[in-house]
């Protein structure tokens, strides 16, 4: 079936569950959806083509594409107002940054998070990633190393690599179900060239929120060996299931001195197309000279009106839809996690406590990576991200994007049922 005709198939069956419910094991039942907010319907199923989707422009006809980071939802309507007042206005020229986008990433950290963030540690960011890198180029040299905590958001090593670093894996442990971060092997990783670690807080792929002591931890031993920790912390609007986030700068006197932070709202309201569109938290002030001192001097600290527009609106408005949103991906990532509970498939789902990807541990299935994703690529029909390419420990994983309509959940877990006869 041509992908088209299946969004449309989709959509016109609105919520219609595509699993029967026998089969799933009263899985429907147990996992009831959050009545609907007036303005916003979760349930809709959306048809991207034509919209130079990437996450559906690589997925082959028939496959599901749950991938990429992006969500399959309308975004907020908060933030799609404000860009279409804007727009309405028939201006778009040069515009400079007003104070009410560190305000808002300000006021955003207090309510959300509990963090006393001052205004001037706050500067604009061209996209978390690019600003990463921009971190890379101000405070190391080629050669230097950079340590990652694999499995981890590969862009993290990749680019490392191809900007003359060296990265260096201190792969996380796993155990019983859970993710922890290997502080003694990390000891012994540091000499005088490593000059930065890669914290992904919330860490993707494995979902994990970092507890305090082990943040608190992990400051103290950088901070003895003179290294910068760069938080990126693109998913930490996102905390499920009665989690909370901590921003890696808010845990310690320490952490202010030696961290960095970067985020942004494109992945929690929904707008990843807007890119170029993020901020840094640095207390240090020599650190934040320095750094923001690069961007300037590379001309990336000039930010696209939209982008500025869509950033104030999204944190000066009471989050209703990324609350409600939080309560639907709950819902899935449920769905998921019975699913492969109460069927032997040799996949378990590691729950995530924030954002909507799911780390499904498939080594029980005892197959080749590369057979792993032939059976959900090629016999499932369902365009995953491969574990491999995360890094040491991600081998015999896969990551499992859910950030959908709850019918297109089923109709993945359908396909999959299928296989195990």
């Amino acid at each position: 079936m041509k992908r088209r005709s299946f969004i449309k198939g989709m959509a016109a069956a609105g919520a219609t569950t595509l699993i029967p419910a026998g089969a799933l094991g009263g899985l429907l039942s147990s996992c009831k959806q959050e009545p609907k907010t007036p303005g916003w319907n979760f349930d809709e199923v959306l048809d991207r083509s034509g919209t130079w989707s990437i996450k559906y422009g690589r997925a082959k006809e028939g496959q599901l594409a749950m991938w990429i980071a992006d969500m399959d939802f309308k975004t907020d309507p908060a933030v799609s107002a404000a860009l279409r007042e804007r727009i309405d206005r028939d201006i778009i020229g040069y515009t400079s940054m007003p104070d009410d986008f560190q305000d808002s990433v300000r006021d955003w950290q207090r309510s959300r998070n509990g963090f006393n963030v001052e205004r001037d540690w706050i500067s604009f960011c061209p996209g978390v990633i690019a600003s990463i890198n921009q971190a890379y180029l101000t405070f190391t040299e080629p050669g230097d190393k950079i340590i990652v905590q694999t499995p981890v958001y590969d862009p993290f090593f990749r680019y490392a690599q191809r900007l003359g670093r060296v990265p260096v894996e201190n792969p996380l442990i796993y155990e019983n179900g859970r993710y922890r971060m290997d502080l003694e092997g990390l000891e012994r990783l540091f000499d005088e060239r490593t000059k930065i670690l890669v914290l992904c807080n919330p860490h993707n792929p494995v979902g994990i929120l970092w507890p305090r002591e082990t943040l608190e931890e992990l400051a103290e031993i950088c901070a003895r060996h003179g290294v910068l920790v760069v938080s990126d912390e693109i998913h930490s609007d996102m905390p499920l299931f009665g989690k909370k986030h901590l921003p890696f700068c808010s845990i310690s006197e320490t952490a202010a001195r030696i961290g960095i932070m970067f985020g942004s709202p494109t992945k929690s309201f929904n707008f990843a197309g807007l890119a170029a569109t993020a901020w840094c938290i640095i207390p240090n002030p020599e650190l934040r000279k320095r750094y923001v001192d690069g961007l300037q001097n590379a001309k990336l600290a000039e930010a696209s009106v939209l982008s500025v527009i869509a950033t104030i609106a999204a944190y000066n408005h009471e989050p209703v839809w990324l609350n409600d949103l939080i309560r639907y991906l709950e819902g899935n990532i449920l769905r998921v996690e019975q699913f492969f509970r109460e069927n032997d498939l040799g996949i378990t789902a590691v729950r995530p406590e924030a954002s909507f990807l799911v780390w499904l541990d498939c080594r029980a299935k005892n197959l080749s990576q590369e057979k792993l994703i032939s059976w959900f690529q090629d016999d499932a029909g369902i365009l995953v991200n491969n574990g491999a390419s995360y890094g040491t420990g991600g081998e015999g994983f896969v990551r499992l994007n859910v950030g959908c309509p709850r019918s297109i959940v089923d109709e993945a877990l359908g396909r999959i049922l299928k296989l195990k006869g």
